[in-house]
């Protein structure tokens, strides 16, 4: 963009900046969508990753209570 920039003028016009200015601003939104879409994808993956050891290491959790209850036994 920059040599476009300098060749104003001297080989280039206005439309012709403006032109390549333009493609460059729709390369440039191609890219940002792309990686938008994909920061949203690996996000999700990792907060379902996420949802899913919270939820495995509360009933771990549970389970390791349950067998750690004491138990008592009465002698008469």
């Amino acid at each position: 963009m920059d040599k476009v920039m300098h060749e104003l003028g001297n080989t280039l016009s206005d439309q012709d900046v403006n032109a390549v200015a333009s493609q460059h601003f729709d390369a440039q939104q191609v890219l940002e969508n792309k990686w938008a879409s994909e920061l949203k994808q690996v996000t999700g993956i990792q907060k379902h990753e996420y949802q899913d050891w919270v939820v495995k290491l509360h009933q771990d959790l549970q389970k390791s209570n349950n067998s750690m209850q004491p138990v008592f036994v009465f002698v008469l």
